[in-house]
């Protein structure tokens, strides 16, 4: 049986099939950060523990670190996946250009944050040692890294990890709702934009959904900086998925003209009203005058 191969000619007789090529590259951008930010918690956990025998970690931090015995001591085998999974977002905040110069500069100084915590590793004080029993079984199982945290002072990874999920707050309260004006009558632009808030807010307030998950789970004394790191990157992966809807169902990408004429109206019914609400603050003319 002959497997048919794909067809390499390129369309010349139809402008549109470039516009969905535009269209489907930039979709399959922001649909594939929301599946590397759902992913991520989850593969950590389950191919640590799977392929490699590893529990679940203190933190997704500590994966850079995971090891189940002195032999991964030479090769600290999840570290590759944490660290790919970062640049990977990374990369992708960086090739996503935003709808305005903001947004753009924020995404791209959002990208340089990501690379940062996956570039740096987090820090270890040695004192935890003496009250964690994690970190002390680190030590004494990986001497190297023990050595390692006596030198390293730095606190790059958190102050990055911190100002990523700042940086993508502003980006959902500021710029996220600038692709509505797009949209057409039929999508309900209200609930976008009250959504893209109550993201933008998530993104500040995820330490709270994760550690009440980290407290239903039963694992709030060993393990609930996972659980907050988690809840923030499955908020990250909501909005791309919220953005990957909103933009699949204004198609700006697709129908630009008809995207710019929506606007356009849009725009000109905000004007109606701000000048009838003007005429109406200013009372009626005086006519006997």
């Amino acid at each position: 049986m002959k497997i048919p191969l794909p067809s390499n000619t390129v369309s010349v007789s139809d402008p549109q099939e470039l516009v969905r090529h535009f269209s489907s590259t930039y979709f399959g951008l922001r649909i594939g950060l929301a599946i590397l930010a759902f992913a991520f918690p989850f593969i950590l956990f389950a191919y640590g523990k799977l392929r490699h025998g590893l529990d679940l970690q203190p933190s997704m931090s500590s994966y850079f670190w995971a090891a189940a015995g002195e032999v991964q001591c030479a090769t600290f085998p999840m570290r590759t996946l944490f660290v790919g999974f970062l640049c990977a977002i990374a990369v992708g905040l960086h090739a996503y250009k935003g709808f305005t110069p903001l947004e753009n500069t924020l995404l791209n100084a959002a990208a340089l944050c990501a690379a940062a915590v996956a570039i740096f590793p987090e820090s270890i004080d040695p004192r935890e040692a003496k009250t964690d029993p994690h970190i002390a079984t680190l030590f004494q199982t990986c001497r190297a890294v023990h050595t390692w945290a006596e030198q390293d002072g730095t606190q790059v990874h958190l102050v990055a990890a911190v100002a990523l999920f700042v940086l993508l707050a502003i980006v959902s309260w500021s710029c996220a709702e600038k692709t509505l004006e797009f949209a057409p009558p039929t999508v309900d632009v209200e609930s976008f934009r009250r959504t893209y808030k109550g993201l933008a807010l998530a993104m500040l307030l995820f330490p709270l959904p994760g550690l009440a998950a980290a407290w239903l789970f039963g694992l709030w004394d060993t393990h609930k900086v996972f659980f907050i790191e988690a809840a923030g990157i499955l908020i990250f992966g909501a909005y791309w998925a919220l953005k990957s809807r909103e933009m699949w169902l204004s198609q700006p990408e697709k129908e630009p003209q008809q995207a710019v004429d929506n606007a356009r109206r849009r725009q000109q019914r905000r004007a109606d009203a701000a000048a009838a609400k003007a005429d109406d603050a200013a009372g009626p003319i005086d006519t006997h005058r």
